[in-house]
């Protein structure tokens, strides 16, 4: 394919261009991930630091697509730029020529993509969590010296500090909260206030537990002081392993189908409990056994929505990471005639012409077909691949326009 010298010097020049865009740009949505990775987790600065290349991979399906344009855009802007394609086309050589390397890196970006997305995305996504959570005390601990507070809504307590030394909790405060509140109400039944305590994690078990030196309770069912005691609670799931584990992102091609399937045999087990069920509410005339009936089916139908949420997300991951690495030839079709027409040679008109209708066009069409195909608005396939569509459509008229110069 790149039998000429031309060629061979348009591609390598888009290599070098392609490489250091794409070192750039990782660079920079890694510092943006590692902050935000940070901020959810409560990371010390020694696990963020050996968290780093866990992260790479992940960040990489979004910046090959984006340098695999501008790259594009970059080489053949010079070209024109330079009147070398003017003198190409003098010269008697056909611009599909010149062509070839762009769409020689396109295809190579995509398989690099797909093959990311393959196995090396899951697995360190795994390798990820598994190395914070290794100590999920210490994550524990350092978000409380973020943020003072231990608040999830998985958690039956809330609990606050004033400080954070060491291993010990000083003037913590812990609440336990009401289940199901009434307006108006007070949403905690007791609170319990003490001077010192030490957080304990039972990953065996899931639990963890706050253990004061001596503390003071106001409640409505009791009220004093104790010099031991502690509260057990589970583990948030962002520390327990149990957002990892269920994080689709985390689940590698092969394992997607089995997850899938096993999925969907939840949600017809769930159906068939909730026709069961139905069908004996309504043979039942008693007035209690019905109202009790009809918040058991709320309960069932909410468990099957959520079901049927995770198999629609399942179905879409095996069709959105596709085409999301196709998103890489797309782009490199646009970025090719793209970059001859707008006939510029620095960097920031460029990045300028590549990346606002990027941003505008591709993303908001990505991000909203996706949706819409999750909510079975139009056809699953179709949602996903809206954008890359759309997008290859443009690119292929902007080639077959150019080619026709």
């Amino acid at each position: 394919m790149l039998g000429s010298t031309l060629n061979r010097m348009i591609f390598w020049e888009l290599v070098r261009v392609f490489l250091l865009s794409l070192g750039a740009l990782t660079g920079l949505v890694l510092v943006v991930m590692s902050i935000q990775q940070a901020a959810q987790l409560g990371l010390s600065l020694a696990q963020l630091i050996r968290s780093i290349p866990l992260l790479v991979p992940n960040i990489l399906p979004i910046a090959i697509p984006a340098t695999t344009l501008f790259s594009a855009c970059v080489v053949y802007g010079r070209l024109a730029h330079d009147n070398e394609v003017i003198a190409l086309k003098a010269a008697g050589v056909h611009l599909f020529g010149i062509v070839k390397p762009t769409i020689l890196l396109g295809v190579l970006a995509t398989g690099t993509t797909a093959a990311l997305y393959h196995t090396t995305i899951p697995r360190t996504q795994q390798l990820f969590y598994g190395q914070i959570l290794a100590d999920p005390e210490e994550v524990l601990y350092n978000s409380l010296r973020r943020d003072r507070r231990l608040v999830h809504p998985s958690l039956p307590y809330v609990l606050f500090v004033r400080d954070v030394q060491g291993r010990r909790l000083i003037d913590a405060v812990i609440k336990r909260r009401v289940k199901d509140p009434k307006p108006g109400t007070e949403p905690y039944d007791f609170v319990a206030r003490m001077h010192e305590a030490q957080l304990h994690v039972d990953m065996d078990s899931g639990t963890m537990s706050i253990v004061p030196d001596r503390f003071v309770l106001d409640g409505k069912n009791a009220n004093g002081s104790s010099a031991s005691t502690e509260f057990k609670m589970d583990l948030p799931d962002s520390v327990s392993g149990k957002d990892a584990r269920l994080r689709i992102s985390a689940l590698t091609w092969d394992e997607l189908p089995d997850r899938t399937a096993a999925t969907r045999a939840e949600r017809d087990e769930l159906i068939k409990q909730r026709d069961a069920y139905q069908a004996e509410v309504e043979k039942s005339y008693d007035i209690k056994v019905r109202t009790q009936g009809m918040d058991e089916l709320k309960g069932l139908k909410f468990g099957i929505d959520a079901k049927t949420r995770q198999v629609r997300n399942l179905e879409a991951e095996v069709h959105a990471r596709p085409a999301l690495a196709v998103s890489c030839i797309v782009f490199a079709l646009i970025g090719c005639p793209v970059g001859i027409w707008a006939n510029r040679a620095d960097y920031l008109s460029t990045f300028v012409v590549c990346f606002i209708p990027t941003l505008l066009v591709y993303y908001p069409l990505l991000l909203a077909g996706s949706d819409v195909g999750k909510a079975g608005k139009v056809p699953l396939w179709l949602g996903c691949w809206a954008a890359d569509i759309v997008m290859g459509t443009v690119g292929v008229l902007l080639m077959w326009r150019l080619l026709r110069r």
